[in-house]
């Protein structure tokens, strides 16, 4: 295993977003590696497993609240291992377990996960663009992308939800910027702008840039991401409240 992988930066890292490394998988009630969410009926018939398990009331929320919630567990630490201590973590989806550990002791139905291997990967001195393009083709085009793609047609909900979803917990990572110093603080505004601004479509596997949309200015010409969703996520379907940025109220 990689060094960074038993680091305490990775420990502390993967632990905020609830993300465990190594063999050996938590014991839980429901696991499932996500290439299985490639297929359309095994992800069917998960995402009906877990419409019951976390009490939504239909497909198209069992689906965003998926996304929103896998976005969670992979996009944001894999991401801030990238901007905050120039490391890739490249994953297989195979390699990436969903699994429920009984409610009533994790304190929440949604999913964990697990990360059973990872190639760690850091840039060349005067080459990181180049890596930071090959990071984030890999997670989305490669990794993410396509298993959303089944989501939402399993689910019945548009990708442009489960984009926003995605940018709900990108923007975190990148929101703090104006804290750090130096060098680090400009990995954060340049990575930032890269992911949201200067990117095709192609690293994210879609026509155009998902998250271009998603951002705005603060009231110091700030890019950050947007005070009020453009999409509602759906939450408020399941749960006697909307979201503090959704459009809806």
């Amino acid at each position: 295993m990689d060094p960074f992988l038993t680091s305490d930066a990775w420990r502390e890292l993967s632990g905020d977003y609830s993300l465990s490394t190594g063999e050996a998988l938590p014991q839980s009630i429901k696991s499932l590696p996500l290439s299985e969410l490639l297929k359309e009926e095994t992800c069917r018939a998960y995402m009906e497993w877990l419409m019951g398990h976390i009490g939504s009331p239909n497909m198209s929320v069992a689906a965003s609240m998926l996304v929103k919630r896998m976005a969670s567990l992979l996009v944001a630490p894999l991401l801030s291992a990238m901007t905050y201590y120039n490391r890739g973590i490249g994953v297989q989806l195979e390699h990436c377990r969903l699994f429920h550990p009984d409610a009533s002791a994790a304190g929440t139905a949604f999913p964990f996960m697990a990360l059973s291997a990872a190639e760690v990967t850091a840039p060349e001195t005067r080459d990181r663009e180049a890596w930071r393009a090959m990071v984030v083709k890999q997670l989305f085009a490669e990794r993410l992308t396509p298993v959303m793609k089944t989501i939402a047609a399993a689910g019945s909900v548009s990708m442009a939800i489960l984009w926003e979803n995605v940018m709900a917990r990108i923007a975190p990572v990148y929101g703090h910027g104006q804290e750090q110093e130096g060098e680090l603080r400009r990995r954060i505004r340049d990575d930032f702008f890269y992911m949201t601004q200067i990117c095709s479509g192609e690293p994210f596997g879609m026509r155009k840039n998902p998250l271009a949309s998603l951002t705005e200015l603060d009231e110091n010409r700030r890019l950050r991401g947007r005070s009020k969703r453009l999409t509602c996520c759906l939450y408020y379907q399941m749960a006697p409240e909307y979201c503090l940025k959704c459009p809806k109220p």
